[in-house]
């Protein structure tokens, strides 16, 4: 996870400019386009020395000094929101919608409640070989103005499929002589039509936020643009993290509320546990009414509480950019100092599902 921002300091990290050195269209000094000596003599813009001509003096270099806000884009292929690797997510949320009872008593169990244990004991054999189905059948009888319960958990399990479209990063370049350092300060997620954007600086111990690099621009004729060519390089992001938070981001959209609250509320465990505790069979009831909260709401806390732990948990190195290019401009009016700056990259990208084409795009300006 780390060299976030390192890694995308190839983006515009340019601490002066040169003329190409290769560049054909430059015959060099004392001589013709094609070569041959120059007769220094009755040239009208340019002074002999030696036997040489100088040419006079042009645009000085573009410059490229100050600090830079960039944007940077990646188009992201067919990438669910939800890692990979978090699949025991979606078998607690299945679970949930398709095994109630038996899913909240295992969580519950799992999570230390002393009243699974103490309801086991109490209960006749008749009354707790009918416990589950009255606790399922109870589930799936609620009704809310969002639906079912089995309804809710779908939306959130959709929310889980939901494909990644676009990744946009937002950085902060400041450029001083021969060095040039970049923060990175947002990481912004397109996901099922909405733009979640997140600071980064509370993921700074996963990844290094701020870099301070060399690099070199060639001008173009005129000194009025430059351009670059920037190498491969890769940086990794809190994937886990930032899935997590849009998870919790797009349910809040849909509901008003974070995943446990929702579910808290479609459940309504202390309802449920009074339903449950009134049913009877051969002349003896449940009973036990606290208990049965006790295990619904310690089993929900757990079930959210595994899920962000495997979505939190999952850290990998996504993106790996191949080559750059880059062009520098000036503006307008134009004072001789790069105030914009554009390119594109060949670039992949793995959110835990191997990697993937990623077109990328990049552009800033300075502050």
């Amino acid at each position: 996870m780390r060299g976030i921002t390192a890694a995308l300091t190839g983006l515009v990290l340019f601490t002066g400019c040169v003329s190409d050195p290769a560049d054909p269209l430059d015959p060099g000094p004392g001589t013709d386009p094609g070569g041959e000596p120059v007769d220094p003599i009755g040239l009208p813009d340019g002074v002999a020395i030696d036997g040489d001509v100088v040419p006079p003096a042009g645009p000085a270099p573009l410059a490229v000094d100050g600090s830079y806000r960039l944007q940077s884009t990646l188009d992201v292929e067919a990438q669910a929101l939800l890692p990979a690797s978090a699949f025991e997510v979606l078998q607690i949320l299945e679970g949930l919608r398709d095994r109630p009872a038996e899913t909240l008593f295992d969580l519950a169990e799992e999570a230390g409640v002393p009243a699974v244990g103490d309801l086991r004991d109490a209960l006749p054999g008749p009354i707790e070989s009918r416990l589950y189905g009255w606790i399922d059948g109870q589930i799936q009888s609620i009704t809310t103005g969002d639906g079912t319960v089995a309804q809710v958990l779908d939306t959130v399990i959709g929310v889980c499929h939901a494909e990644v479209g676009e990744i946009h990063l937002g950085s902060q370049l400041v450029l001083a002589e021969a060095t040039a350092t970049h923060r990175l300060d947002t990481v912004e997620l397109a996901v099922a039509g909405h733009a979640l954007g997140y600071d980064v600086a509370p993921y700074g111990d996963l990844l290094d936020l701020e870099a301070t690099v060399p690099a070199v621009i060639v001008c173009a004729p005129g000194a009025t643009t430059a351009t670059a060519t920037v190498g491969g390089h890769t940086f990794g992001l809190p994937y886990g993290r930032l899935a997590w938070a849009a998870m919790e981001d797009l349910v809040r959209a849909r509901y008003g509320r974070d995943l446990r609250a929702q579910l808290g509320a479609t459940v309504d465990c202390p309802a449920l546990a009074a339903a449950v505790a009134n049913r009877c069979y051969l002349g003896q009831c449940v009973g036990h009414r606290q208990q049965l909260t006790d295990i619904c709401e310690r089993g929900l806390d757990l079930a959210v509480a595994k899920a962000r732990a495997e979505v939190e948990a999952a850290r990998v190195d996504p993106i790996a950019f191949a080559a750059g290019e880059a062009a520098l401009t000036d503006g307008e009016p134009a004072d001789g100092v790069a105030s914009a700056v554009t390119g594109t990259w060949a670039a992949t990208i793995d959110l835990g599902m191997g990697p993937r084409s990623a077109p990328a795009t990049f552009a800033g300006t300075r502050d």
